[in-house]
């Protein structure tokens, strides 16, 4: 358990609570045993609602690199778990460490579509292939969640955790084509919980 994380956690949780009010839906189905916690990414904001909400030893996070490029806010993510990686290129470094947290029997938060969803609606972009790779390599679980909409301040927001989805048990072949066919298969799956969300908020908003 990162002390660090904690104290920040605990810091920071009434401000943010207050700022970006988020419900948390399932929250039953989270552990916090290895796995990949993989969401959707519609603002800067999501880590800080997934971390104060739903993490509670660390917050293992990847992040790009350019998050990382300030020295003291380098530092300060670094201290909190965050690991930084190069897009668009094999940064060797930044895998070797992530399959150390996860082999680790730890958590690892991860955003598969790479980047922030700039297109201006909920529709999840295409998936990069390092959430299954990693999950596949690790035989880690997946936890999948979705956040309904992009954070803003004061304005209720929704937050909902899936069944965890276990790759191998699907694809139990570590081959290439079964990584890329697992990418297809995850998105699918947080597609059909992003559906039961817009439904339950939908209910709530009749009601």
């Amino acid at each position: 358990m990162s002390a660090f994380f904690t104290f920040i956690k605990y810091l920071t949780y009434p401000a943010l609570s207050l700022v970006f009010p988020t419900k948390v839906i399932n929250k039953e189905k989270m552990f916090h045993t290895q796995a990949i916690v993989c969401c959707n990414h519609l603002a800067s904001e999501d880590v800080l609602l997934v971390a104060s909400k739903l993490l509670k030893n660390s917050c293992n996070v990847v992040g790009k690199a350019e998050l990382f490029k300030n020295k003291f806010t380098g530092a300060f993510l670094r201290k909190l778990g965050a690991i930084s990686i190069e897009r668009g290129e094999g940064d060797i470094e930044a895998t070797k460490k992530i399959l150390r947290v996860l082999k680790a029997g730890k958590q690892l938060l991860i955003f598969p579509e790479g980047t922030r969803n700039t297109s201006g609606t909920t529709v999840m972009g295409e998936f990069k292939e390092g959430t299954t790779m990693f999950a596949m390599k690790t035989n880690s679980p997946i936890i999948p969640l979705i956040i309904h909409h992009k954070a803003k301040p004061f304005k209720r927001n929704y937050l909902i955790v899936g069944d965890p989805i276990d790759l191998n048990a699907v694809f139990p072949e570590k081959t290439k084509e079964n990584r890329e066919q697992a990418t297809v298969y995850l998105r699918q799956k947080m597609e059909e919980l992003q559906k039961e969300l817009d439904e339950l908020v939908t209910a709530k908003k009749k009601k």
